[in-house]
């Protein structure tokens, strides 16, 4: 069985069952799916794993996550994995945007956004053969078609389509008896995280809540200029109550 190099258009053999392969005229790799033969890269991890776990514990200070879940979450799983997303480049009259759906199940919708560099992006290898970190694709290109003409992207517009293998650290994290997980891209340090430790919104409700119907009290009752004066005196508290919230909180 021969099937067609999409760089060069040389023919290149293939034995049954085989699906990596290497073009012998241009060297491009090359990963065959039963409905496409598509070009396979590799994206290269930029932070190693002290780097990742820095990025990790940086995220966890944010304005977004509990405070003191830097210090207090307790690392109880690190994995590095080679994670599959289907890859294309889509023409849109004059310009070109980039597509990608994930090649296999995953819960992180922030996945199909992820910036793909591709200065970053090397050919798969022989060196990578029997590397388990990478994982094995499980969607068809076909079934990325799909979901590509559902969200209104016409097939007919797509320049190429890659199968690349982007580099992941896994976290799963403990934090006062509840367990969570954080997946961190390796090539940019974004975290994604579905669910963590988020900060209360009451206290900041019970803020804004009593500062307006104070100053609405202070409104009806009070004439101008004297008002200002009041709203003034307010103002501050109000501002010193939130500062105690945010440090608190």
């Amino acid at each position: 069985m021969e099937v067609k190099c999409p760089q060069c258009g040389a023919a290149v053999s293939v034995i049954e069952g085989q699906m990596f392969l290497t073009c012998g005229y241009c060297s491009s790799a090359i990963y065959l799916d039963r409905g496409k033969v598509v070009f396979h890269y590799m994206l290269k991890p930029t932070l190693d794993q002290s780097a990742a776990d820095a990025s990790l514990r940086r995220w966890m200070a944010g304005s977004k996550t509990v405070k003191g879940l830097e210090t207090e979450a307790q690392i109880t799983v690190r994995e590095f994995i080679y994670f599959p997303v289907w890859y294309f480049k889509v023409k849109n009259n004059d310009a070109e945007s980039i597509k990608i759906q994930p090649a296999m199940p995953t819960p992180i919708p922030d996945i199909k956004d992820m910036p793909i560099p591709a200065g970053d992006l090397r050919f798969y290898d022989s060196k990578d053969e029997g590397n388990p970190a990478i994982k094995q694709p499980q969607v068809l290109y076909t079934s990325a078609l799909e979901w590509l003409s559902g969200e209104g992207v016409n097939p007919a517009n797509i320049t190429q389509s890659s199968l690349v293998h982007i580099p992941l650290y896994i976290f799963h994290y403990r934090y006062k008896d509840n367990e969570y997980s954080a997946v961190l891209d390796g090539s940019s340090g974004k975290v994604m995280a579905v669910e963590f430790p988020s900060k209360s919104e009451m206290p900041y409700l019970l803020v804004g809540g009593g500062a307006t119907v104070l100053f609405f009290i202070e409104g009806m009752s009070m004439d101008f200029p004297g008002v200002l004066v009041v709203y003034l005196i307010t103002a501050i508290f109000v501002i010193i109550a939130a500062a105690f919230v945010a440090e608190k909180v």
